[in-house]
Formats: C-alpha cells, sequence, structure tokens
C-alpha cells in the first residue's frame, strides 16, 4: 500500500504470488501449550503467551517478641466491592491470599488472646504481591487496632521488573490519540517510536508507536488485555484497526509493563510483557466525559494549495470523545462496567497530479481513426477506431483537467493552440500540472462491557466484551473518488475469569478468551469499479508523465480474517513460605488467520 500522509495498517504484503477473482489463502497457527510448574523460582523458557489479571497480598503475623502466631484470621476486603477473602496463617504465622482482582484492600487479623488489627489502604496491583506484616499485642481489653501507612518502595515478594500505572495515572499522562501502548514509553528502559523493517509489514520510518525494551525489537513485546493477547497475528506488533490507533484506554483500571525477570505465570515475549486490566463496578457509581478537538480552521493553506486555480484548503480534523459509567447492580454482590469511545479523523492530503488537458484528448479521439507516426522513437500506428470508445470513457474519468501547461517531449502543440517547434516537437499544449487537495476520512468506535459478580465467598466471576469498528480510507485517489478504497476493520473480543478458593491455601483462577477481526483493503464497490474502467493505466517515460488512472486497482482485494483463543487455568497452592503455581492451558492458544490476495488487473 501506497502511504499518502498517514499510515495504513497493511504493508509489502508477500504471501502468494496474483490469483485470479479473490482467491483466499488459509493459514492456521498452532502454538502448542507447554504445562508449566513452579515454585518461587522456576519458570518455563518458552511458554505460551500468558497474562497476569490478578494480584495477591500475603505477609506474617507475630507477635510483640517476634514469635509467630499460628491460626490467626487474616480477612481481607476489596474497599469498593465488598469481595472479602479469608486465610489463616500457618504454624510460621505466614498467610497468602493469592489471585485477587487488582484494587485497593483493607487487611484485618483476628486471633484468640490479641487485640485485632487492621490496615488499610493496602494497594495490590496488577501481577504484584504485597506484603503486609502485622505486630499484634496481648489483649488487655477488647480492642482493635487501626494502621494506615504507604507500600514500601521496594516489594522483595515481586519478581518481576515492572513498572504499573492505575487508572488516574494513565488519565494524567500526555497521550495524543489516547494510544493504548503509548503508556509503555514511560517504563524503564524503552526507545520509543522506534522504526520497523521493511519485512514487519507495517513498519516505516514513523515506527506505528512502537517500543523497543533493553536492545530488543518491538514486535519482542506482548500485549495481554484481560489474559487475552491482542498483538496483531500477521505482524506480531501493536498497530492498531481504523485509525491505526490501540483504543480503549479509558477502560484500563492498569497496566504493568514487565520488562525483566517474569513470574511464572508469565512468558513467551523476551522484551516486555505489558498486562492491561479493565475496569470494574464498584458499590458507587462513577464515571467521566470528555472531547479533545483539533481542526484546521485556524491553519492557513499553503503555497502548493493556493498555485492551483480553483483548489481549497483541505480539511483537517481530529475528534476524540467518550465516556464511561460504572456502579453497582446489587450492592456488594454484583457490577457493570461500561465504556464508549469514538474517534473521528480527517487527514489534510494535497496530491501533485499530471493530467491531460482537453485539447489533448480531441487531440487522441481525432488521430485514433486515422492512425500516425510517433515524433520520438518514429513507430507508425495504424487506424484504430474500435479504440475510440474506450479512450472517450478514460477521458470521461478526469472531473478536472485544469492546472499549469507542462512540457511534453512529443507534444505537437501549445496552450494557446500554437504549433510546437523543435524535433521532436515540446509543446506545453498537452498536459497540465495540478495540486489536488481532499480530505481522507477515518472514523473508529470502541464499545467496552464488564460485568463482576461476586457469586459467593469461595467464587467469583467477571465477564468482558470489546467491540470495535470503524472505516480507514485506505487509498484516496488524485483523479477520481471512483478508485478510492476502503477497509471496515471490525474486531470483537471476548474474556472471562473465575476464581475459585479450594480451601484457604489453594485457589484457582480460569481464564478463557476469543478474538475475531478482519482488515480487508478494496473500494467500496469493488465490482462497479471494475465496470468503469477495468485497467491500471500507468505511462513509463518522459513523454507520458499522467497520473497513473485507475488508483491501486491491481492490488485489491487483500487483507486477512484472524481468529485467536485462549484458555488458561492457574492453580495457586500456598505451603508455608512458599507458593507453588501451575498453568494448564486445557487449549493451547489458537490464532488462525486468512488473507485475501486480490484480482489480476493489467497494466497499460
Amino acid at each position: 500500500m501506497v502511504n499518502q500522509g498517514k499510515q495504513f495498517k497493511l504493508r509489502h504484503l508477500s504471501i502468494t504470488p496474483w490469483r485470479e477473482s479473490g482467491v483466499y489463502e488459509g493459514r492456521c497457527i498452532l502454538a502448542l501449550g507447554i504445562l508449566i510448574a513452579g515454585v518461587t523460582v522456576f519458570c518455563s523458557s518458552r511458554a505460551p503467551a500468558q497474562g497476569e489479571t490478578t494480584s495477591a497480598v500475603v505477609g506474617r503475623v507475630t507477635d510483640a517478641t517476634n514469635a509467630p502466631i499460628p491460626a490467626a484470621l487474616v480477612t481481607v476486603v476489596n474497599a469498593e466491592t465488598g469481595l472479602m477473602r479469608s486465610a489463616r496463617t500457618d504454624s510460621d504465622g505466614r498467610y497468602d491470599v493469592p489471585q485477587l482482582i487488582p484494587g485497593t484492600y483493607s487487611v484485618k487479623v483476628t486471633a484468640s488472646g490479641f487485640e485485632s488489627q487492621r490496615t488499610a489502604d493496602v494497594s495490590a496491583g496488577l501481577g504484584q504481591k504485597r506484603t503486609v506484616n502485622f505486630v499484634l499485642k496481648i489483649a488487655s481489653l477488647q480492642q482493635s487496632i487501626e494502621v494506615a501507612g504507604s507500600a514500601p518502595l521496594i516489594n522483595p515478594e515481586n519478581a518481576n521488573t515492572s513498572a504499573s500505572l492505575s487508572a488516574p495515572a494513565l488519565e494524567d499522562l500526555p497521550n495524543p490519540g489516547g494510544d493504548l501502548t503509548y503508556p509503555l514509553q514511560f517504563a524503564t528502559g524503552a526507545l520509543i517510536n522506534t522504526a520497523g523493517s521493511g519485512n514487519d509489514f507495517v513498519g516505516g520510518s514513523n515506527g506505528y508507536g512502537n517500543v523497543e525494551f533493553n536492545g530488543l525489537p518491538a514486535l519482542s513485546n506482548g500485549y495481554i488485555v484481560d489474559g487475552l493477547e491482542t498483538n496483531d497475528p500477521l505482524t506480531n506488533l501493536n498497530s492498531g484497526l481504523s485509525t491505526n490507533l490501540v483504543l480503549g484506554l479509558n477502560s484500563i483500571s492498569e497496566v504493568t509493563v514487565n520488562t525483566l525477570s517474569y513470574s511464572v505465570d508469565e512468558g513467551r515475549y523476551g522484551a516486555s510483557q505489558v498486562n492491561y486490566v479493565t475496569k470494574s463496578g464498584t458499590n458507587h457509581f462513577h464515571g467521566n466525559l470528555y472531547e479533545l478537538w483539533n481542526g484546521s480552521r485556524a491553519d492557513a493553506a499553503d503555497f502548493f494549495t493556493n498555485a492551483t486555480p480553483g483548489n481549497h484548503k483541505p480539511r483537517s480534523t481530529v475528534n476524540h470523545f467518550g465516556g464511561s459509567m460504572g456502579g453497582p447492580i446489587v450492592r456488594d454482590k454484583l457490577f457493570f462496567f461500561f465504556d464508549s469511545e469514538w474517534v473521528r479523523i480527517a487527514l489534510p492530503i494535497v496530491t501533485p497530479a499530471t493530467v491531460p488537458t482537453p485539447a489533448f484528448e480531441q487531440y487522441v479521439l481525432q488521430q485514433l481513426p486515422l492512425g500516425g507516426t510517433d515524433s520520438i522513437t518514429g513507430s507508425v500506428y495504424p487506424s484504430e477506431p474500435a479504440l475510440v470508445p474506450f479512450y472517450q470513457k478514460m477521458f470521461g474519468l478526469y472531473s478536472n483537467t485544469s492546472g499549469t501547461p507542462l512540457a511534453i517531449l512529443g507534444c505537437p502543440f501549445n496552450s494557446g493552440g500554437g504549433i510546437a517547434s523543435g524535433s521532436p516537437p515540446d509543446g506545453i499544449g498537452c498536459a497540465n500540472r495540478q495540486s489536488v487537495s481532499h480530505s481522507s476520512d477515518d472514523h473508529e468506535q470502541v464499545q467496552t462491557a464488564r460485568v463482576d459478580y461476586n457469586l459467593s465467598p469461595k467464587d467469583m466471576l467477571w465477564f468482558r466484551f470489546q467491540s470495535d469498528s470503524g472505516l480507514q480510507a485506505a487509498w484516496t485517489d488524485p483523479i477520481n473518488p471512483l478508485f478510492d478504497a476502503l477497509s471496515p476493520q471490525p474486531l470483537y473480543s471476548f474474556a472471562a475469569g473465575q476464581t475459585h478458593v479450594f480451601s484457604p491455601t489453594v485457589v484457582n483462577y480460569f481464564n478463557p478468551g476469543f478474538s475475531w477481526y478482519e482488515s480487508l483493503f478494496a473500494p467500496k464497490n469493488f465490482q462497479q469499479t471494475l465496470a468503469a474502467f477495468p485497467i491500471v493505466f500507468e505511462g513509463q517515460g518522459a513523454n507520458a508523465p499522467f497520473t497513473t488512472l485507475g488508483g491501486l486497482d491491481n492490488t485489491w482485494l487483500q487483507g486477512r480474517r484472524a481468529s485467536r483463543f485462549f484458555i488458561n487455568d492457574n492453580l495457586a497452592w500456598s505451603h508455608g513460605a512458599h507458593e507453588l503455581r501451575l498453568r494448564l492451558p486445557f487449549l493451547p492458544p489458537l490464532a488462525c488467520w486468512k488473507s485475501a490476495w486480490g484480482a489480476t488487473v493489467h497494466r497499460a
């Protein structure tokens, strides 16, 4: 595809040679699942992509002499949803509450013969273990102690080298376009705006917002949303859809960028693994509304736009707006969250074009029945009256033939109608040079819905559905909008999670996901376009400088469809100071994609 001042989804496809009439080339990529078991320091070096969507609270309970307090009851309560989990300390006074939804919790400890103690505002971040230790005093009277304090700067329980950003931090970051992957650039070791290569399909000098970490290429980054891998299955990059932005940032509760020392339930990608978790409803209604607008009304037209008579300043508009709402359906039990995000982009395109003059068109139509001799090569052309209707149809596709006269080798006349001098002649009456101003409209809208259900103290469920639809102006033709190409790029994804507490020391987290998307490029009505002009007419040489007529019809239809399935299951078993984690992929991650490569159209 050709880049007209903007970035496109697909570039340099090299799937098969040209095929006739929209032949589809199917391909499936199957990543075999590997059973992973790890005890604190063990990790498979080549695991399927795994996403982290939970957190944990751990710690130790002792008395004033640092002696452990066994069988103490530790109760962890989510401050926003009322979700409650409990655990008992072991003989060494240790407790572990794994597989928690990331958020803010209060932790309370009660033990026979000791004063109860409660710590509020414990932030359990995505993919992290938060350590909360307690020192209980012997009870003299029935009382409880409230403890408040900030989280430590260094958490020895977290094996990852990571950077985390919460929703308020994401809102405060300067993020042009609201791209979901933009926060990666603030992590340690990031090299921002790296250019791709000619082999990565969407790579280029602008880099498509890709980020490199620690010297590894951008395709070594993994993007996991609610446990579902969202990398483009063809390029393995973070390229977006219709607007080439990865939208949905307003629906994200927290993002964690892990660059080194992955924990046992993560892996596969060498540079970084980026885990996102969507927002949930709470016991209080909350939401937001926003709009960002930037337009060309206050911008001046450039010299080249004004140089062509009848031309106009191209329209340029970026309108990004949306909002979210979340709250309780049943307090402490059932919650909802919904986010809607819309982007409208009109990009200015000023394209130089060379078109035939009306006088040249008339000259060609007159000479076809007569034949003639090429003044440059001396070639003799026979009479071709049958071609007159074709050339009449072709010349009718030029909506504007005005512009600045251009000297053409072999042109026999000048713009005033006089005979051109020279041998061969070099007249200025055959072609006009013009600057064509137009706008390319893209739009995309993303809807995200999530439901959380505290079924019982031992079972917690959540479901998330996302719909991303839009339209990309893949090619805007300078001659006739009939040859414009569009790309509707829908994506639908579903993810869910279930936490089941078998016992205070054994907790299982089940996390399936599915996504499907389509990215096809072609004119709005390709058959109508081919019926109007079935070839791509491209001149070659100094005496044929006219802009190609027919757009990129020799490349359409092209694109791909992709379906992906992920089923992950993580089992956590706490035993003393150790934690055993097993990941059981009942079905391996599966990514199927189908490429479409278009009908052959001849060049002239």
